[in-house]
């Protein structure tokens, strides 16, 4: 059967941009909140001052609530509160979270267990939080491409998730601008046509890479 490598060409193409800088916290916020409403709550929260994490992180649950009910944004508690750990975590790390190096220079361990362990996140949220605001190697496995991998014989249907995620980093030579846009693009193939129901191969852009006999099956 092909190697996952040979899916790449039908995956690449997107420019993927990672934020730099102060601008990460943004997209940190961006990317944490649920629903796409992440680039309305930064956009809100800034006026108040609260984009800043420390200032984020010390604010009154009441106050943030308000600004964004203010902006007639869904002020979830439990997501406010979650916003607030995340900006806690970024604030104790902001020296190093936001450092550009420089030549011969390299930037400093991303503190990732740290953010796993942060009520609300957990493992795949970290990975994603890595990869796609820090620009960090590594994948964030979620279903749709547990299945996609499965599917195509690319891993076992037993694999756990540090040997699926490592075969999609070793598959993009642990590229981040590639796994950022393997990951977007794993989320649409799954959600267009390697459905928990059953793949919808025909259309796919995976389908020249499915292994001899069609998709392997695979539960959810």
């Amino acid at each position: 059967m092909p190697p996952l490598r040979d899916a790449l060409p039908a995956l690449l193409g997107r420019s993927i941009v990672f934020p730099t800088g102060a601008s990460r916290f943004e997209a940190l916020i961006a990317f944490a909140a649920p629903g796409g409403r992440g680039d309305r709550m930064a956009s809100a929260l800034d006026p108040a001052n609260l984009l800043d994490p420390a200032a984020l992180a010390s604010a009154p649950l009441e106050e943030v609530v308000d600004v964004l009910r203010d902006a007639r944004i869904d002020a979830d508690p439990k997501v406010v509160r979650l916003l607030q750990r995340l900006a806690g975590w970024y604030a104790s790390h902001r020296e190093d979270l936001e450092f550009e190096p420089g030549p011969g220079e390299d930037r400093p361990s991303f503190p990732k267990e740290e953010l796993a362990a942060i009520n609300g996140v957990g493992r795949a949220s970290a990975d994603g939080i890595a990869l796609h605001v820090f620009g960090q190697a590594t994948y964030p496995l979620d279903r749709a491409t547990y299945r996609i991998l499965v599917r195509h014989g690319w891993i076992d249907v037993t694999a756990d998730y540090d040997e699926a995620a490592q075969a999609v980093v070793a598959a993009a030579d642990g590229e981040p601008v590639e796994l950022a846009t393997i990951s977007l693009a794993f989320a649409d193939v799954g959600r267009r046509f390697c459905k928990p129901s059953g793949p919808r191969c025909e259309s796919c852009p995976l389908k020249s890479v499915l292994p001899e006999g069609g998709p392997i099956a695979v539960e959810g």
